[in-house]
């Protein structure tokens, strides 16, 4: 299985290469395949490298909100299903796609999922393919990422009879604004697609050179989560600040020590495989009444 499971993991970084790098970038940067399954996963992947950017740079010229991912899912599904794939199924936790690709005999269950939202973020790049929806663009790669989901799709319809086993493909949406997985899920995801033995996921990382894949066990990259904290504070007269408590000070130093001393923590020793708080996304204040005796 972990050999399987390890092709299947080359299939997917193969799409993902393919949909962004020149054949120079990915030769200058990767050893020459050696065993004949290698040599067949390469060569399928060669040939698809003109659909890959196409594809690609189509997605990013348009780009679709969280929630909003109505053409992006609609393409990735009709792809889908011209490729053979079985069970192609939309509308999962809204704008979420599914399918499945049954290889020669049956066997574990492995999920393939990818990002399909962009952000609320005006393109200014003067490229043929740029983003032809105002004041959104594919700035996280989600565009890649979809692509890869399709090349890896591909690729696996077209060597069908060399793997056993399914594999899950799963188009998310909203997953900016983290809501996407939780929606899936509660529209019963695995209930009625089955629930895989494996999942793998992929994200493209601008700090790394193109054709290049990064990798590390455990905890990787960012992740997101929310903690609502309420402070409140005591309201007084301005010309005796000693008899309030002002929330918006408060909630300014209780800030100002959570994150520095966390980010430090996390450049200086921090494993990457231990979660740390790196940022404050969001904040919101109200001063308390200030009353007034004059």
């Amino acid at each position: 299985m972990k050999r399987k499971l390890i092709s299947l993991c080359a299939i997917v970084l193969l799409a993902a290469l393919l949909s962004t790098a020149t054949p120079q970038q990915v030769a200058g940067n990767h050893s020459s395949p050696d065993s004949p399954r290698e040599q067949r996963i390469a060569q399928a992947a060669e040939t698809l490298r003109p659909q890959l950017i196409s594809q690609r740079r189509d997605f990013h010229m348009h780009p679709e909100l969280s929630n909003r991912e109505e053409r992006t899912a609609r393409v990735v599904a009709e792809r889908l299903r011209a490729l053979g794939a079985d069970d192609v199924k939309t509308g999962v936790g809204r704008y979420g796609v599914v399918a499945l690709v049954r290889g020669g005999r049956p066997g574990p269950v492995v999920a393939v999922r990818a990002d399909m939202d962009a952000l609320p973020i005006q393109e200014v790049r003067d490229v043929p393919y740029r983003s032809q929806n105002a004041g959104v663009m594919h700035a996280c790669g989600h565009d890649v990422h979809v692509t890869t989901l399709l090349g890896t799709a591909k690729m696996l319809a077209q060597l069908k009879s060399k793997w056993h086993g399914t594999v899950m493909l799963v188009g998310q949406p909203a997953e900016e604004v983290v809501k996407g997985a939780e929606g899936m899920l509660r529209d019963d995801l695995y209930s009625r697609f089955g629930t895989p033995n494996f999942a793998i996921a992929v994200h493209d990382h601008a700090g790394l050179p193109a054709g290049v894949i990064g990798y590390f066990p455990g905890y990787f990259m960012a992740g997101a989560d929310s903690v609502n904290v309420t402070i409140r504070g005591l309201g007084g007269h301005g010309a005796a600040p000693q008899s309030t408590k002002d929330p918006i000070v408060m909630a300014a130093q209780f800030i100002n020590a959570c994150r520095p001393s966390s980010a430090a923590r996390t450049r200086r020793s921090t494993p990457p495989s231990s979660p740390s708080a790196r940022s404050t996304a969001a904040r919101s204040a109200t001063s308390s009444p200030t009353r007034c005796s004059c």
